[in-house]
């Protein structure tokens, strides 16, 4: 039986992901589309898919069809509620499972402040150029070892999307002696729950405690807002999972993702 928690994870989650580009519900799922970022997946992908007998499935796969037609590839969400049947037939059609992400809810005592990190919250042009680049070094130092082809152009998209789901979803830079070398977001979902994602620290600056310490100033912040569960994502086949355990983190539910080229479906 699902959690209660997994399941308020799982909806802060696909809230999140709706911010900045147009939700529509169709049948047995909903479709998030945005035609003016077409390469960014998570601004143009498919999410809460209810369906589960045949008819159902050919449904979502037709909305995928009307109202991603702009987009390279097909992109779905898949979480703890995801019917079976449809994730068999995924992989019938030849999706590519992503690495999957641990949902992990902080549970204990948070257990290490970390280094005292100066925020700056992301708000005018000089931020977001900023972020830019942090953005531009965290996909050339991820995108190669994940077989993903993250340009400067996918990253400068990829940050318009990031901007157009601000201020609900608020990005900050870490930064030391006035230069910006780590950035991080947190949102306030309107169930309550709060988030934090999309962290990164320059590669020079690791191991100083910059990471824990912009975790625990969301998670000051998202308290005094009223969250009752905070969590964040951690990807199953990298680092930082070990690190949000030490700082008291728990594993709740498994979220994932599912790629395929346009021409590797519906045939």
């Amino acid at each position: 039986m699902v959690s209660e928690k997994a399941r308020t994870i799982a909806e802060a989650f696909r809230w999140q992901r709706g911010l900045g580009a147009a939700r529509v519900a169709a049948r047995c799922c909903h479709i998030v589309a945005d035609p003016g970022h077409p390469d960014v997946w998570d601004a143009n992908h498919v999410d809460e898919v209810t369906a589960e007998g045949e008819a159902e499935i050919e449904a979502v796969f037709a909305a995928m069809d009307e109202h991603l037609a702009h987009a390279p590839r097909r992109v779905v969400h898949t979480d703890a509620f995801t019917p079976e049947a449809f994730l068999a037939r995924l992989a019938l059609e030849d999706f590519a499972e992503r690495p999957v992400t641990i949902q992990m809810a902080l549970a204990d005592p948070f257990a290490d402040a970390g280094a005292k990190v100066a925020l700056h919250p992301v708000v005018d042009e000089a931020d977001w150029n900023a972020l830019l680049k942090l953005v531009v070094a965290n996909h050339a130092e991820h995108g190669a070892a994940r077989g993903l082809d993250l340009t400067p152009e996918f990253s400068k998209d990829m940050v318009a999307v990031y901007r157009a789901k601000s201020p609900a979803y608020r990005f900050h830079l870490a930064i030391e002696e006035g230069v910006p070398v780590a950035y991080g977001a947190c949102a306030a979902a309107p169930n309550g729950a709060g988030m934090i994602e999309d962290l990164f620290t320059a590669l020079s600056m690791r191991r100083r405690g910059i990471a824990s310490g912009m975790i625990a100033a969301f998670v000051d912040r998202l308290r005094a807002e009223g969250c009752h569960t905070i969590f964040l994502g951690a990807l199953a086949d990298d680092r930082p999972k070990r690190l949000y355990a030490r700082l008291g983190f728990r594993p709740v539910t498994l979220a994932r993702r599912w790629l395929a080229p346009v021409t590797a479906t519906r045939r």
